[in-house]
């Protein structure tokens, strides 16, 4: 269930693109140029981009906001999102995305987030990869391919990560040894999976069915 930025805008009376997720204190929706200042705001931030790829940069200045921005907003399907608080859904504190793979492993995806440390101890993550479990598995699709399997890799000691994969049902799966390289260091990537009947059983226990 994809759409186009121009016609995920809310109706009249709100500026922002309508969001996709509503948990009890967030919303997930997609991005639009206007998020770029707040989005280089809190993701400008050394101990947010410690723990993330090269594709995130650092400094995170606006213009970096802008050109992530317009690049998402032209996909013929949304893979990237941001993260607001409900009581100020027009500032970005942290964004979260889905990429597919391809070939015979095109029914997974890799999940990514990363939160504002203003608003790290707060259990944000969690909520967002919650809700966002739950829409990939329920609506996202590539080219009419639903996903069965979301899995995600975590930076060796980024144990706030590691416990939010796991609140959020996802199982340790395994360790990459040495499979990052960053800042002169060497470490490994933690392995993080949920297919989508193991979700639903989740969801099953968690409802009493």
């Amino acid at each position: 269930m994809q759409t186009s930025l121009q016609n995920s805008i809310a109706s009249e009376g709100t500026a922002y693109p309508t969001p996709i997720v509503t948990t009890e204190r967030l919303i997930i929706r997609p991005m639009y140029l206007p998020d770029a200042p707040s989005m280089s705001l809190h993701a400008n931030d050394i101990h947010v981009s410690q723990y993330m790829t090269l594709a995130f940069p650092s400094p995170y200045t606006i213009s970096s906001a802008e050109t992530w921005i317009n690049m998402n907003t032209v996909l013929p399907y949304q893979e990237a999102f941001v993260v607001c608080e409900r009581s100020a859904p027009d500032v970005v504190i942290g964004g979260v995305g889905i990429k597919a793979g391809s070939d015979i492993s095109a029914h997974t995806g890799e999940v990514g987030y990363w939160i504002a440390q203003a608003h790290w101890g707060k259990g944000y993550m969690t909520e967002v990869l919650q809700g966002f479990t739950r829409w990939v598995f329920e609506n996202w699709d590539r080219n009419g391919q639903r996903l069965t399997r979301i899995w995600g890799g975590v930076f060796a000691g980024n144990f706030g990560s590691m416990r939010c994969f796991e609140k959020s049902g996802y199982a340790p799966e395994g360790v990459m040894k040495g499979h990052y390289q960053k800042n002169g260091k060497v470490l490994d990537r933690h392995l993080f999976g949920l297919t989508k009947p193991d979700w639903e059983k989740t969801m099953g226990e968690v409802s009493g069915k």
